[in-house]
């Protein structure tokens, strides 16, 4: 594993699930995030945290990347995306469930947006690994 190209897909992967997570919830899903804001605490009160384990998310995510694809395969990158925006899914849907006043209508378009935007940074990341910026041996080799 090279560790400087390693570094640059987690840098390239926040950035995008920033910008994905961002404008989802503006423009997408707007009406499902403001119903399900009400039942969180305000950004200002966790927004160092939530950045924070989003950042340790995306390690987790370009290290499983480099074990299972590892390549420019952007068939394999989106199934990948798929898996890991299906595992979020079901770790939301555990939450949501459990919350007695978390809006249920909201999970629908919050769960097609983890499916989206986790295929998308799958894609980006085999495109990196097709032009030689991947940091597994299968994209060095």
């Amino acid at each position: 594993m090279n560790v400087g190209k390693f570094i640059l897909n987690i840098v390239v992967a926040y950035i995008v699930y920033g910008v994905l997570y961002t404008v989802g919830p503006m423009f997408i899903a707007a009406d499902a995030f403001t119903a399900a804001e009400a039942a969180m605490k305000p950004m200002e009160e966790t927004g160092m945290a939530v950045m924070a384990y989003h950042l340790v998310q995306t390690v987790v995510v370009v290290w499983l990347f480099d074990k299972a694809v590892g390549s420019g395969d952007m068939k394999a990158a989106v199934v990948f995306g798929l898996m890991v925006g299906l595992y979020l899914v079901a770790t939301d849907s555990v939450w949501y469930t459990m919350l007695k006043d978390f809006p249920q209508d909201t999970r629908m378009p919050i769960m097609g947006m983890h499916l989206v935007n986790n295929a998308i940074v799958a894609v980006v990341l085999a495109f990196m690994a097709g032009k030689g910026w991947g940091s597994s041996a299968k994209a060095e080799g």
